[in-house]
């Protein structure tokens, strides 16, 4: 028995949603998985924003901190800065 693909619009979605797919899309961005497909750091960036919702700790707003400096850090607009390439080993 297979799994039916049905597509749907992420509008539709729940803020936990929007914020859990914001994660794993940031993990797949920080490692350029092949996996990422047209993912964008914008994208990224959109679904922790729309998936704040309650946030009483504050865990989602600094989720949030650190997808926009990994997008700025892409983009080398931190003062300057460029990412690194990772070390050959």
């Amino acid at each position: 028995m297979g799994v039916a693909d049905v597509s749907r619009s992420s509008d539709a979605a729940t803020a936990d949603y929007k914020f859990a797919a914001a994660v794993v899309g940031y993990g797949l961005m920080l490692r350029d998985s092949p996996f990422k497909g047209d993912l964008t750091w914008e994208k990224v960036q959109t679904l922790a924003e729309e998936g704040q919702g309650p946030d009483r700790e504050g865990y989602r707003a600094e989720f949030l901190q650190l997808v926009r400096q990994a997008r700025e850090l892409q983009n080398g607009s931190v003062q300057g800065l460029k990412p690194q390439e990772p070390s050959k080993k």
